[in-house]
């Protein structure tokens, strides 16, 4: 998340989802970074916060790219670019200068634009490679619900299953599992009315195959969590990895309603959580800033919370969550948060 530049003029502004934003959050003392995972067609996981990759210009979805389509719309990357008209008058209006065929231009906001200190795109593998192991990763996994298909056009060309596997996949090649220990018993996993989707238990092993060739798996103990705001992804997770890496369910606790109603309070997150044995909820900061007490009320039900949004970034808000008992505070000015809680 970057800030809005009416609000900080000033202030330097680093391409979000970057190694180099990450690198920078962490030399200001940050103990972990967030980001956002999306597939590529070709079933790679990269780090991409928005479901159009803006730097196209054109409404082209991540899903629908190959691994070198989507490095060739940053300029930073060294693949091969793309070829990019100086204008957008100059695109076609039956979209034949599209990417991919069936995708129209349309205006919509660059994240790493020109605006900000551009960095190349990453994969997930590349910030497992990049960033030290003592860096603790908050995989916010993407995948579109209804209500965003609909509104953006990013119907997933992928059965759930197997884009949470091929997520699943690379962290599991550089995370060694915990040792064999009691685990919680889980539930059996009920998806969304709406989904007719069979849970299928994942299988890793010591090893991953990357290009034909067999790669060990590191002995990395590197802090995990994974989030997502889409209910039945955190449901799949907690059943995959069954307890070897935390799971919270992101919700924006009814600051926009959702069609499906597991998304639209913290009350219902909790119920959720609870009954399917989560590690927390991240909620969007505004219901906590408005009644504080509520952190406490998640903290009684067995739960981990952690909080976004803009007002993280100034510090009396970061204090009061502090004294609230607020677990995980998610910021985009790193410093001044370390500053507050020392």
């Amino acid at each position: 998340m970057n800030f809005a530049p009416i609000v900080t003029p000033r202030r330097l502004q680093l391409g979000e989802n970057t190694v180099l934003s990450m690198q920078k959050a962490i030399r200001d003392g940050a103990c972990a970074v967030e980001f956002d995972v999306q597939v590529t067609r070709d079933l790679v996981p990269v780090v991409y916060h928005d479901w159009i990759v803006a730097e196209t210009n054109l409404d082209i979805p991540v899903s629908a790219l190959t691994l070198k389509q989507f490095m060739a719309c940053n300029p930073c990357n060294s693949q091969p670019k793309l070829t990019r008209s100086r204008s957008r008058d100059c695109l076609k209006p039956d979209g034949a200068n599209a990417i991919v065929a069936g995708h129209e231009c349309r205006p919509i906001h660059v994240a790493n634009s020109e605006n900000t200190v551009q960095a190349p795109f990453a994969t997930l593998e590349s910030l497992f490679e990049q960033l030290p192991e003592s860096v603790g990763f908050d995989i916010e996994v993407k995948y579109p619900m209804p209500d965003e298909a609909d509104e953006f056009g990013v119907c997933s060309i992928f059965e759930i299953n197997l884009f949470v596997d091929k997520i699943l996949d690379v962290v599991y090649k550089y995370v060694q599992p915990p040792s064999p220990a009691p685990r919680p018993k889980q539930r059996p996993v009920s998806m969304s009315r709406t989904s007719s989707t069979s849970v299928q238990p994942y299988q890793h092993s010591a090893a991953a195959t990357t290009n034909g060739s067999s790669v060990e798996a590191r002995g990395s103990r590197r802090p995990i969590v994974f989030t997502s705001f889409h209910p039945d992804i955190c449901l799949l997770l907690a059943h995959k990895v069954n307890g070897d890496i935390p799971v919270m369910l992101l919700t924006d606790a009814g600051m926009s309603a959702m069609a499906d109603c597991r998304c639209n309070s913290i009350e219902a997150a909790v119920r959720l959580c609870k009954w399917a044995n989560l590690a927390g909820l991240v909620t969007h900061v505004g219901p906590i800033s408005q009644s504080p007490r509520v952190a406490s009320v998640v903290r009684r039900n067995g739960l981990a919370i952690a909080t976004y949004g803009s007002l993280n970034n100034q510090a009396a808000h970061v204090k009061q969550q502090q004294i609230y008992g607020v677990d995980i505070v998610i910021v985009d000015d790193v410093r001044t948060a370390r500053l507050t809680v020392g």
